[in-house]
């Protein structure tokens, strides 16, 4: 059985060290067989954008042996490319005179791999002028470059609009470089989380093609079902005989809690095939643990999205079943963009196509792909919504979790009543606005919000107001074949 490649984003590493490799290099064959290759991709963390870029960076470097028993294996023609890597994904943005640092040591260790010595290295877009130029001097070939988290500086700090702005411009000199450099460059791809603008750091680089949409690379990053029953099948059978579930059993769970992911809008194929990918990270960390846990939610919520939405004062009816248009992305930078596009391009809401796709202007429906994904959003929004501190949301719901598990429904009630305590000044203040006989109203409906709020937070299945031959209940809770009744007065 071949090892999951956690934590690995190395082409190389992958395939010498014997892990599982889900071959997507049919999507990259269609990315590169072009003469020449402009390219922006923008997808969530934690989707393999470090990986492809790895991947690609063995393809220009021509070592065929690398991909034997891949797709692309006898498709391509293994020439050698001189390869620029940039990395911004662990730059420090604290100043401007440190980012420049930091690229500036980035193209240093770029040109050492490279055989070449930098002789600027005091602004980082003259240093990468330089760069380029010499490559394709000494190699007397046109030079590839990739980018990883192009915009990582600008979302480390997204809530300080003065000082994006000031990273934005030194962003926007050095990228610029490509425009310049372009009858040098025979393939450029730029990864990140969000997409650009026409007044962004890329307002000098409009020559890029964005395929963030485009349906043929929609299943580039994220695996299919297919892939994962294809790839993943011992780890499934051994799952099964953990637990004595059927295949289908597993199957629906497993789809239900981390597929979902469509990247185009487009769900299924002209013969009924499903498009949709799962979170690759979530997946490897099932397969490891082999246990359900919102893994990607857990690990793929930077701080920078907690601050936005604190700072947007989002809602949930803000957010849900909200109508885009494609261009919706390119129209607001980083800091400015509605609180709905911002957590769709951070992996919380994906996109639906509604409209035609011959339509003059196609139109999506945003929705929560999956279980991982909900919970990850309704911890966000609970905490935001309540103004309460993110940290103390996650400890209270892990504890309500364990709580419900074990059926010890006094430590149920007191992790509720701790988080009614730091918010019933919320319930006091609405309480003085409303009159008469308003007041019981507003008082249960209010806890009855927070509660079912916290409960879907931990990935419950909450139904509110559920019928009965009796009535109606206020709050029902369901987990591992007990059913939790909960009466608000």
């Amino acid at each position: 059985m071949k090892e999951l490649p956690l934590g690995l984003n190395d082409f190389k590493d992958l395939i010498k060290g014997n892990f599982v490799y889900v071959d997507k290099t049919m999507y990259i064959h269609e990315l590169v067989k072009r003469q020449k290759g402009l390219y922006l991709l923008s997808r969530p963390r934690r989707f393999g954008k470090s990986l492809l870029l790895s991947t690609l960076y063995y393809l220009f470097k021509g070592e065929r042996e690398l991909f034997e028993g891949t797709w692309i294996y006898d498709k391509w023609s293994w020439e050698e490319y001189p390869v620029i890597r940039i990395n911004l994904a662990d730059v420090n943005s604290e100043t401007i005179e440190i980012l420049n640092k930091e690229l500036i040591n980035i193209l240093k260790e770029q040109a050492k791999e490279l055989g070449i010595e930098l002789e600027e290295l005091d602004e980082a877009s003259i240093a990468f002028r330089e760069l380029i130029l010499r490559c394709k001097e000494k190699y007397g070939k046109k030079v590839v470059v990739l980018v990883d988290e192009y915009e990582k500086p600008v979302l480390d700090n997204v809530t300080e609009k003065e000082k994006v702005e000031e990273i934005r411009r030194k962003l926007r000199n050095f990228y610029g470089v490509l425009k310049a450099q372009e009858e040098k460059i025979s393939f450029l791809l730029i990864t990140g989380l969000t997409k650009f603008t026409k007044m962004g750091v890329f307002s000098a680089l409009n020559n890029l093609t964005d395929i963030s949409f485009k349906p043929e690379y929609a299943q580039m990053l994220g695996y299919t079902h297919e892939e994962v029953i294809e790839y993943f099948d011992e780890y499934i059978a051994r799952y099964l005989q953990l637990t004595g579930l059927s295949k289908d059993e597993f199957l629906e769970m497993f789809r239900e809690y981390y597929d979902g992911y469509s990247f185009d809008g487009i769900w299924y194929d002209e013969e009924g095939k499903d498009r949709r990918v799962y979170n690759p990270y979530a997946v490897l960390l099932f397969f490891d643990n082999m246990r359900f846990a919102p893994y990607w939610s857990e690990t793929g919520a930077p701080s920078f999205v907690y601050e936005y939405l604190k700072k947007h004062k989002v809602s949930r009816k803000d957010l849900f079943a909200q109508k885009i248009a494609q261009s919706d992305f390119s129209q607001w930078e980083i800091e400015d963009n509605p609180p709905h596009l911002f957590l769709a391009q951070a992996g919380y809401l994906s996109t639906k196509l509604v409209t035609s796709r011959t339509a003059p202007q196609p139109i999506y429906e945003l929705y929560v792909p999956n279980t991982d994904a909900r919970i990850g959003v309704e911890k966000l929004l609970f905490a935001v919504e309540h103004k309460l501190d993110l940290a103390m949301v996650t400890s209270k719901v892990n504890e309500l979790v364990w709580a419900v598990e074990t059926r010890d429904v006094e430590r149920m009630v007191g992790v509720i009543d701790s988080v009614y305590a730091r918010v019933s000044w919320r319930v006091r203040r609405r309480i003085e606005r409303s009159g008469g006989k308003d007041r019981l109203t507003h008082l249960e409906s209010f806890y009855q919000g927070v509660m079912v709020s916290l409960m879907e937070s931990a990935g419950l299945s909450v139904v509110v107001e559920e019928e009965s031959a009796g009535g109606s209940a206020d709050v029902v809770v369901r987990m591992n074949g007990v059913v939790y009744v909960i009466e608000l007065k």
